[in-house]
Parts: C-alpha cells; sequence; structure tokens
C-alpha cells in the first residue's frame, strides 16, 4: 500500500474514533414515545424546510443514524478492497467474453440517461422520492453496463481509479466534518446551519441538498470500486 494511502486511511480512521467518541459523550436517550412518529409528520416540513420527509427525517432529524450508515458503507468498500487485493495471483485464469455490438450500442444509448436519472434523484431527493443513496446506486448502475459492454479495467482507466478511490474517501472526510461544523460556532454537532429556504425550490431543506449530493457521490464511487475488485479477482463480466 502506497504511503498517501496509508495516511489517509489512519487520518479517517482517527476522525471517525473521535466523531463517535464526541457523540456517544453527547447521547441521551429517555425511551421511545408513542406520538413521536406523528410530530414528524406535522412539523417534518416546517422544521427542516424539505417536502420529501423521508429526507428530512433521516438527513436531518435521524442524522447520527445516517452517518454511520454511511460510515458502514465505507467499511464495506475498504473490506473488498482490502480482502480482494490480498487475492490477487490466487485466481483462475478466466478468458474475456468478446464484445457484443448490441451491448455496446445499448451502453452508448443507456448511460447517459441512468446517469442523469442519478444526478436528478440526488439533487431532488429533499423534493420527491429519491436521495443520495438511491442516486449513487443508480448512476453506479450505469457503469455496471458501460463495464459489460467495455470491460472493467478499460472503464477503470478512463475514470483513473485511484484517484477516484482517493476522492471517495474526501468525500467522506467532507461529510463528517460538515456535520461537526456546528461546533467551530458553539453549537451543537449535527444541528443545520443552512436557511431552509423556500419550501418546493431546489435550495431549500437547509443542509439535506449538500448531504445528498456528498452521499451520492460517496455511494456512486463505492459501488463502483466493489464491482470493479470483484471483476478483478474473478474475471470480466
Amino acid at each position: 500500500m502506497r504511503r498517501s494511502s496509508r495516511g489517509m486511511i489512519i487520518t479517517a480512521s482517527v476522525l471517525v474514533i473521535c466523531f463517535c467518541a464526541l457523540l456517544m459523550m453527547m447521547f441521551d436517550y429517555h425511551g421511545a414515545r408513542e406520538e413521536a412518529g406523528a410530530a414528524y409528520i406535522e412539523r417534518g416540513t416546517i422544521d427542516t424546510g424539505a417536502a420529501n420527509l423521508v429526507s428530512a427525517i433521516y438527513l436531518n432529524y435521524r442524522l447520527f443514524d445516517t452517518l454511520f450508515e454511511i460510515l458502514v458503507f465505507s467499511v464495506a468498500v475498504l473490506g473488498v478492497r482490502f480482502y480482494l487485493a490480498q487475492q490477487r495471483g490466487n485466481e483462475e485464469e478466466v478468458a474475456r467474453i468478446p464484445e457484443s455490438q448490441v451491448i455496446r450500442t445499448s451502453a452508448d444509448l443507456l448511460f447517459p440517461p441512468i446517469l442523469l436519472l442519478g444526478i436528478y434523484l440526488v439533487l431532488f431527493g429533499h423534493l420527491s422520492p429519491g436521495g443520495g443513496f438511491s442516486g449513487g446506486t443508480v448512476a453506479g448502475t450505469g457503469l455496471l453496463l458501460c463495464a459489460v459492454a467495455l470491460g472493467a479495467d478499460v472503464v477503470g482507466r478512463r475514470f483513473h481509479e485511484p484517484t477516484l478511490e482517493r476522492f471517495e474517501w474526501g468525500v467522506l472526510l467532507v461529510i463528517l466534518l460538515f456535520a461537526l461544523s456546528p461546533i467551530a460556532l458553539w453549537r451543537l454537532p449535527l444541528t443545520d446551519l443552512l436557511p431552509r429556504g423556500r419550501l418546493g425550490s431546489l435550495a431549500s431543506g437547509g443542509s439535506i441538498l449538500i448531504y445528498n449530493v456528498l452521499i451520492g457521490v460517496k455511494v456512486f464511487i463505492g459501488t463502483w470500486v466493489i464491482i470493479h475488485y470483484f471483476v478483478r479477482h474473478r474475471g470480466e463480466i
């Protein structure tokens, strides 16, 4: 492993540990309340400015849980990378499947709409069904289609995969630092500092749009990294 990658992983681990320790010290649970669900429905739009109550809950009220979901996904990607990297050299030689013109044409036609759909789900996740997780996954399936048509190594070279992997960890750090940034203003972490905006407009929902974009990029890159490492281990798709 290169020194820069090792340093980035150590830095990310220290930040994650500090983040978890800080939140655990501030954690205060008084048990479930029967009226909790009704409060989300009645005041969710007013409190967060998001028309999509699902996004309002998991990117505002329950942002704590969402951050841990992101960390779990990051650990899964890291586990796939390191485990399969150690297994390299033990794979069976798999012949490359001849390229199909039908699949190549399908990839050329479908990849732009798939990518646009993923971007739409990310950007409008606070206004309609969607969000960073679903949008990033949809966009990742577009890369999977390209990998089927062109070959995973070809797609990896075009997207310069080492840079993408470093960028993925950079996005994770930005998400965690953004969630902790209210501390600099002597406020509780995970507090929304941005204005809620006008309901129904793209610039609404406070920080939800920013979180959706960051999560979408994170999931998009992570999905491709997992796909590519499995392809390297088992042979071309």
